[in-house]
């Protein structure tokens, strides 16, 4: 997945898809991981989100993963 170069006027300037290093129990604890990442990089600082979403781990347990990138 790569983010458009260009959105609304405004260059995009970093991309990833960030893993969480956490391991959690539960979807629902990797989606409130997930909600953190999300307040940490809002859309007021030219934040965009491509994916978000809790994947489960062969283990059984949970970890957030969010592609997003910046604009300015």
């Amino acid at each position: 997945m790569t983010a458009p170069e260009v959105i609304n006027g405004k260059n995009k300037v970093f991309e990833e898809t960030f893993v969480s290093p956490f391991q959690r129990e539960t979807e629902g604890d990797a989606l409130r991981v997930l909600d953190a990442i999300r307040s940490d990089h809002p859309s007021f600082y030219g934040w965009v989100e491509f994916a978000g979403y809790a994947e489960q781990l062969p283990n059984g347990k949970w970890r957030a993963v969010r592609h997003h990138a910046k604009y300015e």
